[in-house]
């Protein structure tokens, strides 16, 4: 069985579902890895995170989920800016990511013909395993 040392979770601070969080999180404490926490801020979606540091991200994270969820577990955040795949990438390669976990919104087929898809683009950049989660 392939082990998953480092995994890469691609957080959406707008995002207001947790559950791909949640699993992201289970994904870790069931491999026993290390679990990354990544925001990256799109200069194509305005800036709207100007304070998208890594307290800001684990405050996020914290609010989001139970506290027994995140005891034991090793993670680190993360914060970039430039094109949400490229970053994902970038950050994956050069801290030997084994596995990249992100959350997907289902869309409507008229917005998805307009608009590029945040997981869509990681998927056809990214060249290692990528666990894609439907948000509920």
């Amino acid at each position: 069985m392939k082990e998953f040392r480092n995994m890469l979770y691609a957080i959406d601070l707008d995002d207001e579902r947790p559950s791909s969080m949640i699993f992201a999180l289970e994904c870790a404490r069931l491999f026993k890895s290390r679990l990354h926490v990544v925001y990256v801020n799109d200069p194509q979606a305005g800036y709207r995170h100007p304070t998208d540091r890594e307290d800001t991200i684990a405050l996020k994270v914290r609010k989001a989920v139970s506290e027994g969820l995140l005891e034991g577990l090793e993670i680190v955040y993360a914060a970039a800016k430039g094109n949400v795949a490229e970053e994902i990438v970038r950050y994956a390669e050069a801290h030997a990511i084994d596995l990249i976990i992100v959350g997907h919104k289902h869309r409507s087929k008229l917005y998805s013909s307009m608009f590029d898809s945040t997981d869509v683009n990681i998927i056809d950049t990214a060249l290692r395993p990528i666990l894609v989660i439907p948000e509920k």
